[in-house]
């Protein structure tokens, strides 16, 4: 019992780190902004689909993200991300599983490869995926379970192109892992990305 107080302490703890640099990182770039005005705001929705263990459970859902964020070059962006997917439950060995919300804090860098209208691009986000509780009912009057709220490290490669000031991409969220299960998603997403100040 000890042992589990100290892990949920130190989960904790990882998690307050984790949110202090991102902070620190969103006033840092507020600062550069200030001082040299170029700034990026980024707003979309998208599909996602379930994919790792999270596909053997789960169906597709919906996914919105928020950026904001800095142009450091004509080429390269960093942003503070914020993507949130809501996957539909499936079913499991007869069990039904309920639906899982996923909420990702991402430092995401942005390379574009031209400097023309039409910018193809690829992106990666780092940062805290926090993976909500979700409810299993049992068939056969089994009952119900529910798991925990969890959060871990989070990994998001994307490959996308903007064309004026539409943003289209597809990503992959690697959200970690809940009770040895893989949760990750593929998201198609289409958005707006302006640029405020000089280019």
């Amino acid at each position: 019992m000890l042992f589990i107080d100290i892990l949920a302490h130190l989960n904790d703890k990882t998690k307050s780190i984790m949110k202090k640099i991102l902070l620190f990182t969103a006033i840092a770039l507020l600062s550069i902004t200030a001082a040299n005005a170029q700034v990026k705001l980024g707003f979309g929705v998208g599909y996602a689909v379930p994919s790792g263990d999270a596909a053997d459970f789960l169906d597709g859902g919906l996914s919105a993200h928020f950026e904001l964020g800095y142009g450091v070059t004509e080429r390269i962006d960093i942003s503070i991300l914020y993507q949130g997917d809501f996957l539909v439950g499936g079913d499991l060995d007869g069990a039904s599983v309920g639906n899982l919300a996923l909420g990702s804090y991402m430092l995401n860098g942005r390379y574009f490869f031209t400097d023309t209208k039409f910018k193809p691009y690829g992106s990666l986000g780092l940062g805290l995926a926090t993976v909500g509780s979700v409810e299993v009912e049992i068939a056969n009057g089994g009952g119900t379970v529910e798991g925990d709220s969890e959060s871990n490290f989070a990994l998001r490669p994307a490959l996308g192109f903007k064309y004026g000031i539409l943003n289209m991409n597809a990503a992959y969220l690697s959200a970690g892992k809940v009770n040895d299960a893989s949760i990750s998603d593929i998201t198609l997403n289409i958005g707006l990305l302006f640029t405020f100040g000089d280019n």
